[in-house]
């Protein structure tokens, strides 16, 4: 009892910087509802260290009681109310956590969406890494493959939007990048095929069609630039691009053919190839 109260000790004065003071007799207490009320009053003052220090105490000391997924779930929520990357990271992976134990718990679908909106916190803007968006948008579909009656579904088909839009933002941020910049026009076409082919419904497609259109055209391929342009006028005839589409497409159109390869001369035997030719068997 003695280094349990001293460990606990450590703990309350470890929480008292940032998180707010800990009661040890509470924290000590032989009933996890006692613990997990104290909890509770400390999340609602913001008090998160000394919140999670009464939802751990749970978990570790009544592995048995109904509690258990209460405190799992609250101590994600803190994580994640509290904000910042770093208890976005902890809370995502705290979420993850209880749907290990409890995947088929009434609140499991909530468990579910947060851990989603945990990623989903982290998401970077289009010019920067993806990484937490890609698992944003994988968890939020789980949930709808998981959960379809739950009532976070609504919510997560949004998130799912706008992180099918980010991504395909991405893929035309390094597409343009490489066109502009880097004047590659054949990295740059690679990535508007990809976008436009896992991502149609993606915000810029308009842009994107005039865009491969322009590398293609560059890339002396103006036969296969100008179906692209075709669906820029058809589809989007009211876009601010089609006008620059239009006349790239008659300046295309206007252009002499480019003169066909001259078929490749066959390669004169060296005089050693020559020489073995007239040996003798």
């Amino acid at each position: 009892m003695k280094r349990l109260a001293a460990a606990l000790a450590l703990l309350a004065l470890a929480g008292c910087g940032s998180g707010g003071p800990v009661d040890i007799a509470t924290l000590a207490s032989n009933s996890a509802q006692v613990v997990w009320e104290a909890g509770q009053k400390a999340a609602e003052k913001k008090q998160w260290d000394a919140a999670r220090q009464h939802f751990r105490r749970i978990i570790d000391g009544f592995p048995q009681s109904e509690l258990v997924p209460q405190a799992r779930l609250a101590l994600g929520d803190s994580y994640f109310k509290e904000g910042g990357t770093a208890n976005w990271i902890l809370a995502a992976g705290a979420f993850r956590e209880f749907l290990t134990f409890y995947p088929s718990h009434p609140r499991s679908d909530y468990a579910q969406f947060m851990s989603a909106e945990s990623h989903f916190k982290q998401k970077n803007p289009p010019d920067r890494d993806q990484t937490a968006t890609i698992s944003a948008l994988e968890e939020f579909d789980r949930l709808l493959e998981l959960f379809p009656e739950s009532p976070h579904v609504e919510t997560a088909r949004q998130r799912i939007m706008e992180c099918r839009q980010s991504l395909a933002r991405a893929e035309f941020v390094a597409g343009w990048f490489y066109q502009k910049t880097r004047q590659a026009c054949r990295a740059a076409i690679q990535r508007y095929e990809y976008l436009l082919k896992e991502y149609p419904d993606f915000a810029g497609i308009d842009e994107t069609l005039l865009r491969i259109a322009q590398c293609l055209a560059l890339e002396a391929r103006p036969a296969e630039a100008m179906p692209y342009l075709a669906r820029l006028e058809e589809e989007f005839p009211d876009s601010r691009f089609a006008p620059e589409g239009r006349t790239l497409g008659e300046t295309l159109k206007a252009a002499p053919p480019a003169p066909a390869p001259a078929p490749a001369a066959s390669p004169s035997p060296s005089p050693s190839e020559g020489a073995q030719g007239t040996l003798e068997p």
